[in-house]
């Protein structure tokens, strides 16, 4: 009965560490999303802010999800080996991984009010430049972020006069609570918040996934460690 029970446990912990490789494979592509998501690094240029930003939450990301690809590879060789040593090698480096997770989440949860504050802070900054004072590549940037979000105006919809096309709304959705006299009543500022905020929302939960795959992990393991210790006592 321990016998199946020790299968058991073995070939569940060799299912976990399959996801957990699959998970650090999602984390390298959320960190690559991060970095190319249609419309945000056209927002951190609109807004003057350094893609370091983007480009090093984005790396970082993409580090640790090859780590954890590492690390689930090295649970699955020791799953299948019943190996104690490479068990115990596991937990810890599992363990080291999720802590690390953990104090990056909390101090980017503690930051986010300053985030979106500096945010904030070069959406007003751009507000002071008029339209028409703005070159080709600012005008460009503009647009699209008007036409994207579906905002008009950086920090009030009374920013331009004239009002350029990109605030205007397209015929589909005229009539709708987003519209005004056919221009979009919303301000980018508050629209690109938003945006930034929910794109943070769905890395944050694909955090909260994969740190409770790492959790789940660590108890198949432990139990695996402490079934092959009874086992080699019995013998």
């Amino acid at each position: 009965m321990e016998g199946c029970g020790l299968q058991c446990i073995k070939y569940l912990l060799f299912a976990f560490n399959l996801l957990f490789w699959l998970a650090g494979a999602g984390m390298v592509g959320v960190g690559i999303y991060v970095m190319v998501a249609y419309g945000v690094s056209n927002v951190f240029q609109l807004l003057n802010l350094s893609e370091l930003l983007l480009r090093g939450g984005g790396i970082a990301l993409i580090v640790v999800g090859v780590i954890t690809m590492i690390v689930g590879f090295l649970g699955c060789c020791g799953a299948i080996k019943e190996n104690r040593c490479m068990l115990g090698a596991f937990f810890t480096l599992l363990l080291i991984l999720l802590l690390v997770e953990i104090g990056v989440a909390i101090y980017a949860f503690v930051q986010r009010g300053q985030f979106f504050s500096l945010i904030g802070t070069a959406v007003d900054t751009t507000s002071t430049v008029p339209y028409t004072s703005l070159d080709q590549a600012a005008r460009t940037l503009v647009d699209f972020t008007q036409t994207y979000l579906k905002c008009c105006g950086m920090n009030d919809t009374n920013n331009y006069n004239p009002t350029p096309a990109s605030c205007s709304c397209a015929a589909s959705v005229s009539t709708t609570s987003i519209c005004t006299g056919g221009n979009y009543n919303q301000p980018c500022k508050t629209a690109i918040i938003s945006f930034l905020a929910e794109k943070s929302l769905i890395v944050g939960g694909i955090g909260i996934g994969i740190g409770l795959t790492q959790l789940i992990g660590m108890i198949f393991a432990c139990c695996l460690f402490q079934a092959k210790g009874k086992e080699s006592d019995v013998v």
